[in-house]
């Protein structure tokens, strides 16, 4: 209890902005009249029109729809709890406010809701009016067992279902395992679903082990989806069960359901059934096991387009009579050439990852190490939410054009319909606005640019070890072994490092030597026990700025800081064990109150 009252004592303290919202106190699924509020109460709360005198511990005057859960705690539910009005859920720190925005890295402090029973977690239950229900930075748990609920693994939603940075795993139902998304109500309503910036992992179903929708009315974006299994042959894991009913099929247009600049790794099954209505858009689709995608369009009303389809058990199928259009990606044989104004690549080589075992999945080896592979294996970079499929620019390109996905956008040609690059990539990075050098897949290439900097202080008769791969962007450091190729003989006569480094004093004379390894590892040696700083550029070829054959270095200023060591003994106050723990600390605190109120 005192931890739970330090968190709410916290969020008060974070300043007016959650003033007026509900805060969930307990992590119970209980329903008591006491002074706590579980989020069971706080939504029943919201659901009975937001009283002024709150209901069961939750909410008062001038309250809000808001429900606020305390990052990485976990909410427990017994069994699904039904919301019948707007809401929003989501996670917040204990932090004050300012420095939340600066600090806060969105999807990595979620808040868990678990099913603790055999049951979907909620059931969204528009009535006469459209609810409209907004889910952020959440973890939503399934029950984790054969079968959670018939409809929804996770979320039944009747109404208009919003998901941002958050991860929806372990739901399992017949229909949709993660999301089971509504059709027509009321006559005028429709079930949608909108998830972005989020994870999709380890769901089943029979049908739609991702989302089972009654019709093409979604759209995921900027997501991640993993590890799903849909059971039925029949069916696929993003599937759509019919059309929209229309007068006139020829006024069906696609793009009511949408999944674009997202990737898709390793999941079980037909992944995606493409009907009318339908838009893919730069896609990473790999290790399917089943069909990637079965093609069955036969109004004219789908298309896809700019994405990356290869190693799948089978990357396409088509449906008798299908007409989607597809154009520009890089795919196996199954899936053709596609459109014939921008035809389809072929990739026929078995190797795509560089990776050991050519996995999905994993640590991406160097272009020394691996000099074919197309692709960097999935992996998440340190402090963020979503890992992604990277492209490998090979040092054997002789131009950037030779390269399967980079800058292998469209011509724009009124005469014939382009699919359009999406403007931002999966990680939110910008496209290139000219559509002819966007990039196949979710990941678009970026190339940084000068002005960044690194660094470490050190104590004499020791060494600074620093990494400057996240320095590199999209890229790759050049091999030793290329350099004299691309650059040149090293002008100071010895042999070249990784990177083709070059050290460039700026401010100071050079006081260390510097290594580097084509990991971008950096390893600083000081000559003597010098005391003040050492400031250079490290210059570095990578495997895209070599192209600029004026400028071919990626320059990162550094600056390394010496001093003295530091022989005094700590002095410090422990404040842990002893007299001084968290009892001494409070006594203190009371002294210094008693002191204010003697000299006042």
């Amino acid at each position: 209890m005192l931890k739970r009252s330090i968190g709410v004592a916290l969020l008060c303290m974070a300043g007016q902005a959650y003033s007026a919202d509900i805060t969930v106190t307990i992590s119970e699924d209980l329903v008591k009249d006491d002074q706590e509020c579980s989020l069971r109460e706080a939504i029943e709360y919201v659901n009975r029109g937001l009283a002024k005198e709150g209901y069961l511990g939750c909410g008062g005057e001038n309250a809000t729809a808001n429900i606020l859960l305390t990052d990485k705690n976990t909410y427990v539910l017994k069994n699904h709890i039904e919301i019948k009005k707007s809401l929003t859920i989501k996670s917040v720190s204990g932090k004050d406010i300012d420095f939340e925005s600066r600090d806060r890295i969105s999807g990595l402090q979620n808040a868990t809701i678990k099913m603790q029973g055999t049951d979907n977690l909620f059931r969204i239950m528009s009535g006469q009016e459209l609810v409209t229900v907004n889910f952020k930075e959440l973890n939503l748990e399934g029950c984790g067992q054969t079968q959670c609920a018939d409809e929804g693994g996770l979320i039944f939603n009747k109404g208009q279902m919003n998901v941002e940075y958050s991860k929806l795993f372990k739901g399992a139902a017949n229909k949709g395992g993660a999301i089971y998304n509504y059709g027509i109500f009321n006559d005028i309503y429709m079930g949608r679903v909108e998830l972005k910036y989020s994870l999709i992992q380890d769901n089943q179903a029979a049908n739609g082990a991702v989302l089972y929708s009654e019709y093409p009315n979604f759209t995921l974006t900027n997501s991640v989806i993993r590890n799903n299994t849909t059971r039925n042959t029949s069916s696929a894991s993003i599937i759509s069960a019919k059309i929209f009913p229309v007068d006139d099929v020829q006024n069906l247009t696609a793009g009511t359901a949408k999944i674009v600049s997202s990737t898709f790794l390793k999941n079980a099954g037909t992944l995606i059934k493409v009907i009318d209505g339908t838009v893919l858009n730069n896609l990473t689709i790999v290790d399917t096991q089943g069909t990637a995608l079965h093609f069955a369009a036969p109004h004219d009303a789908a298309y896809l387009g700019n994405s990356i389809i290869l190693n799948n058990q089978q990357d396409c199928e088509f449906a008798s009579g299908d007409k989607t259009l597809f154009q520009n990606s890089l795919v196996g044989s199954s899936c053709g050439m596609g459109d014939v104004s921008f035809p389809n690549d072929i990739w026929t080589d078995h190797k795509i990852f560089a990776q050991a075992q050519n996995n999905s999945e994993g640590q991406c080896l160097s272009l020394r190490q691996d000099s074919t592979a197309i692709l960097c294996p999935y992996s998440t970079p340190e402090n963020a939410f979503l890992g992604y499929i990277r492209p490998r620019i090979l040092l054997n390109y002789q131009d950037i054009g030779e390269s399967w996905i980079v800058n292998k956008g469209t011509e724009l040609q009124a005469e014939n319909p382009t699919i359009v690059c999406e403007s931002a990539d999966q990680r939110g990075t910008s496209r290139m606005l000219q559509n002819a050098e966007c990039d196949r897949g979710a990941i678009e290439i970026t190339v940084p640019a000068s002005g960044q900097l690194t660094g470490q202080d050190i104590n004499a008769g020791t060494i600074a070890k620093i990494s400057i791969r996240d320095f590199l962007g999209d890229s790759d450091l050049v091999p030793k072994e290329e350099c004299e190729r691309i650059i040149g003989q090293n002008p100071t006569g010895q042999p070249w490092q990784d990177g083709c480094l070059r050290i460039v004093q700026t401010k100071t004379e050079s006081k260390g030597s510097t290594a580097i390894d084509i990991d971008g590892n950096v390893v600083y040696t000081p000559n003597s026990a010098w005391h003040g700083a050492d400031i250079f550029e490290i210059q570095v070829v990578t495997s895209s700025t070599r192209f600029n054959k004026s400028k071919p270095y990626l320059p990162i200023t550094t600056q390394i800081v010496q001093s003295p060591k530091n022989e005094m003994e700590s002095k410090s106050v422990k404040t842990s064990g002893g007299s001084w723990g968290y009892a001494g600390l409070l006594g203190l605190f009371g002294l210094i109150g008693l002191r204010r109120t003697i000299k006042n």
